[in-house]
């Protein structure tokens, strides 16, 4: 007798295609129970479970990690195609609303969380009480396909997904420091070679400004992954600083040094999924974010 192949699949829910795509992701129970809000416990428990009702492992569990097998490669390409399903699935029900209430999850930097969009937030919510605003603080770019955010505001334009994107800022870079560094400096220009200087802490030499500062020569005396901390660092005197100068000429602490020009350049561009551009909150949150760039 023909055994029917589709009798295996009722020994596992749907959900469990969302639990190994993100086990494969991760490579980590714990990161894994972290992402999908579960304990470590129950996510291999459930893992397990699946694994036994596909009659195979997915993964080998090692002390550094989950390693795929075979059958976990064969399977990743199924089961994306089913996530993308549910996720157009969940756009276009999105995408029937009328009312203007909800989530709309926000992905964005620190430094625009922090100096940019926290400070409006009461202001949406006045004019919107019914929408609620989740905001995604990463210099990691969310991925909007897999609807990690509805909406982001980026420093680059997307290279691929069907995006609707919009460059609402563009701006040259300024070197700022405080009052007292300055004045510690003199007057007249000041080379940037062997200029003390907060700097970015991270192993991305693609960084555009971790690669300026290597290749300008500046001494980063001190440095932050985090840009609120930098900002902080230069407010108080430990180097100077490069920032975006609509942005630097607006922090109290700072003002700008006369030094040879620096290259970088500043975009923010505002994306979206290109199914969600006309969902009532998402368009609301899009207009304010439009509004409240323009106005640097």
């Amino acid at each position: 007798m023909a055994i029917d192949p589709t009798s295996q699949l009722s020994e596992f829910r749907w959900d469990d295609l969302r639990l190994f795509l993100v086990a494969y992701r991760s490579r980590s129970l714990t990161q894994a129970a972290v992402q999908l809000g579960l304990n470590q416990s129950t996510t291999s428990r459930r893992l397990k479970a699946f694994e036994e009702a596909l009659g195979a492992r997915l993964f080998d569990r090692t002390p550094e990690g989950l390693l795929p097998t075979d059958l976990a490669e064969a399977l990743l390409g199924p089961a994306e195609q089913v996530e993308a399903a549910s996720f157009d699935i969940a756009r276009l029900s999105m995408g029937k609303e009328h009312a203007l209430e909800g989530e709309v999850r926000l992905a964005l930097s620190e430094g625009l969380a922090t100096f940019v969009v926290a400070p409006a937030v009461s202001r949406l919510r006045r004019s919107h009480p019914g929408i609620r605003i989740t905001m995604i603080v990463s210099n990691a770019s969310a991925d909007l396909s897999r609807r990690e955010a509805d909406v982001a505001l980026r420093f680059f334009r997307p290279a691929r997904g069907d995006l609707v994107a919009r460059r609402v800022f563009a701006g040259e870079y300024g070197v700022f420091a405080s009052k007292a560094f300055a004045k510690r400096l003199g007057r007249g220009r000041h080379p940037l070679r062997g200029l003390e200087f907060v700097g970015w802490e991270t192993g991305e030499l693609q960084f555009p400004e971790r690669a300026w500062e290597l290749k300008a020569g500046v001494q980063c005396v001190v440095s932050a992954s985090s840009f609120t901390t930098r900002v902080r660092l230069a407010e108080e005197g430990c180097g100077a600083i490069a920032l975006a100068r609509n942005f630097g000429r607006t922090v109290p602490g700072l003002v700008e040094l006369d030094t040879e020009p620096c290259p970088l350049r500043s975009e923010i561009w505002l994306v979206t999924h290109r199914s969600l551009q006309h969902v009532p909150r998402v368009r609301v949150v899009w207009e304010f974010l439009e509004e409240l760039t323009a106005r640097l």
